[in-house]
């Protein structure tokens, strides 16, 4: 039986939650080091927008990218249309090529389709366009919806990305589950929408580092594919 009856859906987080964030952080080193005042100016940006949607969780931003560039822009001493753009070509297009040499977890393609050809409808929600990861590794084209929570102008946390993911699903939240690998983003934003959720953790970092039930709070939690449509299905 599953431990996570009544759903219809079933949708992901990417970065971390289909492949291992640790990847890459390895391909980027290159990039890191060529552009360590933008990465930094970057971490504090987005973790200011992190902020923003914890404390203001029902608002959306206007122009998100604009903001985005523009904070960028005080901490680096240049014009927002310059960071825009190094953003564009640089981040949003330049890392696809990365993403190509990146590899997901083991079975999380089969396990997608699986949850498919059950009947679930299958999402992706994630702080970065999905499209950066090409097809995300054959993921993408079973998906009924797949959105980037930057368009709609608030980071997970907040509730507005969840909330459009379920209206894009057409399914209510109490009956989509969300799969993701950060509890103070992924885990704590669809809850608060009223979505079960499913938290996954590194296998070698659960062996070394597990973590509580009460420090997680989510529906279920996994190491791997294989154990997680054990779950659901």
């Amino acid at each position: 039986m599953s431990k996570i009856p009544d759903i219809e859906a079933v949708a992901f987080d990417i970065d971390g939650t289909l492949y291992p964030s640790w990847k890459l952080t390895v391909h980027l080193i290159p990039f890191f080091l060529r552009n360590i005042r933008f990465m930094e100016a970057f971490r504090k940006a987005r973790r200011l927008l992190h902020k923003h949607s914890t404390m203001d969780p029902n608002t959306a931003l206007p122009d998100f990218f604009a903001l985005q560039s523009e904070l960028l822009a005080s901490y680096l001493n240049t014009n927002p249309s310059a960071m825009r753009a190094f953003l564009d070509e640089e981040v949003y297009t330049g890392w696809q090529r990365i993403f190509s040499k990146i590899h997901p977890y083991p079975f999380a393609y089969e396990a997608v389709k699986q949850l498919k050809a059950a009947g679930f409808k299958i999402g992706i929600l994630s702080d970065f366009p999905p499209e950066q990861k090409g097809d995300v590794w054959g993921i993408l084209p079973l998906c009924d919806a797949a959105l980037n929570s930057e368009a709609t102008g608030a980071l997970k946390p907040s509730h507005i990305p969840f909330l459009r993911l379920a209206e894009a699903l057409g399914t209510p939240c109490n009956r989509i589950l969300y799969v993701g690998n950060s509890v103070a983003y992924d885990v704590a934003g669809a809850a608060a929408v009223g979505m079960k959720t499913a938290y996954i953790q590194n296998s070698l970092t659960s062996r070394f580092f597990p973590l509580k039930k009460n420090t997680i709070d989510a529906d279920i939690s996994f190491s791997n594919y294989r154990q997680f449509l054990h779950y659901v299905l």
